[in-house]
């Protein structure tokens, strides 16, 4: 039997499309570290790429500073939790 998945392209879906992807940015953070744990820098990935858009020649500098100084470049994101208050049930 063959099933048929339709897509439409409208006003909504392009809206919501573009909402998802802001909150993904807005829920994520850029972090650079060194190996041993210090931290340099703890941004928001939306301040970041925008810091990146104005100033393309500061992301080419982080970039040559991740590969030359051995620093760990990390895009952090956090989960949201839907239910906080689900209770663990415990069967015997």
């Amino acid at each position: 039997m063959a099933t048929k998945t339709t897509f439409s392209i409208n006003s909504k879906t392009i809206t919501k499309a573009f909402q998802d992807l802001f909150d993904s940015f807005k829920s994520s953070r850029v972090k650079v570290s060194s190996k041993n744990g210090q931290e340099y820098l703890n941004i928001s990935l939306l301040f970041a790429v925008i810091i990146g858009i104005i100033f393309p020649v500061a992301f080419v500098v982080l970039i040559i500073l991740t590969l030359v100084c051995s620093l760990q470049l990390a895009i952090l994101q956090e989960d949201k939790q839907e239910d906080e208050k689900q209770k663990m049930i415990e069967l015997k």
